[in-house]
């Protein structure tokens, strides 16, 4: 009988690929510990399904293979540490295990070549959170926030985050719903039992209820826009004619000396971009090549590149010369 997709046991590296001190393979399945019983070994001759669970063993992960009339030869793949975990107390609600290799790129894919040819399927990206959501360890919300955490740049953008893992958006949507439904199922019964009066007290319940869930929900929507601010960042363009202070202006900002400053003009003729962590804001700063008269194909590109970076800033910080007039295309980008 063909296994549902959703039943196959997963693995893949949950650490950064390259190199460091520590990789980590982790598989998640009905078969996770059935597998790892194949390919590790311990000083104490005892398998991972007699572990218990939420324990860390000291072992090898090896590579069986038959060698004629010798029977099964044991080849050490990787010295490592492994922690079982017993469903349903873990992040998928499956059993899961996971093997803290050397972080080198080498044992890393040979203990996951290992693991696949004893049954288990490289996991899709997001399938480990995918499968704590079908399996209710987490909602939507919950599933969403675990990735806005770990591509969080700032500690305000991580703990709008952290409280969405939480529950506490999960929570505020609930509490409007079950105040609807409840309104719902009582218009429901009066309109199946229409014999039975309806008190006025009654129905400015129900507008108290429906107004009360119409808050909290407009409430969510306002602090939309400023989470999303918190958690993705802003874009903001550094602009104006050449040799009026943009590439200081970006240095001050990053706290560095990031871009070239001299009196040439025309020095800054490509767009550069930097993250500055501003008040709890992660900002994308481009400071772009001076607006003036072209001089070369390679200026007339960076020139190009800053009208672009323009049209899909979130913040234009347009720097003028007080001690001129504003020309033509200062103007436009005021306007």
């Amino acid at each position: 009988m063909k296994r549902n997709f959703n039943e196959d046991t997963i693995v893949a590296v949950s650490t950064p690929i390259g190199e460091g001190g520590i990789g980590i393979v982790r598989l998640s399945g009905r078969d996770a510990i059935k597998i790892v019983d194949r390919v590790f070994a311990s000083p104490e001759k005892k398998r991972p399904s007699k572990f218990k669970t939420h324990t860390i063993r000291y072992g090898y992960v090896v590579d069986k293979s038959r060698s004629g009339n010798k029977g099964v030869r044991k080849k050490i793949i990787d010295e490592v540490l492994l922690t079982v975990m017993r469903a349903p107390k873990t992040y998928t609600k499956e059993d899961i295990v996971e093997i803290n290799c050397h972080g080198g790129m080498a044992p890393l894919k040979k203990v996951l070549e290992i693991i696949v040819k004893n049954g288990a399927r490289i996991a899709e990206p997001g399938e480990f959170t995918k499968r704590a959501f079908i399996n209710g360890r987490l909602d939507l919300a919950q599933a969403e926030a675990v990735l806005d955490i770990i591509r969080a740049r700032t500690d305000a953008g991580l703990r709008v985050s952290v409280n969405q893992l939480e529950g506490e958006l999960s929570r505020e949507i609930n509490s409007a719903r079950a105040g609807i439904i409840d309104v719902c199922a009582d218009v429901e019964a009066a309109i199946d039992f229409p014999e039975e009066d309806i008190e006025s007290n009654t129905r400015r319940d129900w507008i108290k209820k429906i107004k009360m869930a119409g808050r909290r929900l407009k409430t969510l929507a306002d602090t939309y826009h400023n989470g999303t601010i918190l958690k993705n960042g802003i874009t903001a363009v550094i602009c104006g004619r050449t040799n009026v202070g943009k590439s200081s202006l970006m240095n001050l900002l990053l706290k560095k000396d990031r871009v070239i400053v001299t009196h040439v003009p025309g020095t800054t003729r490509d767009a550069i971009e930097e993250m500055a962590n501003i008040k709890g804001i992660p900002v994308r700063l481009v400071d772009t090549a001076g607006l003036r008269k072209i001089h070369g194909i390679v200026e007339k590109e960076g020139i190009s590149k800053s009208r672009f970076y323009l049209s899909q800033a979130d913040l234009i910080l347009c720097i003028l010369d007080g001690s001129e007039k504003l020309k033509r295309d200062e103007g436009r980008i005021q306007a």
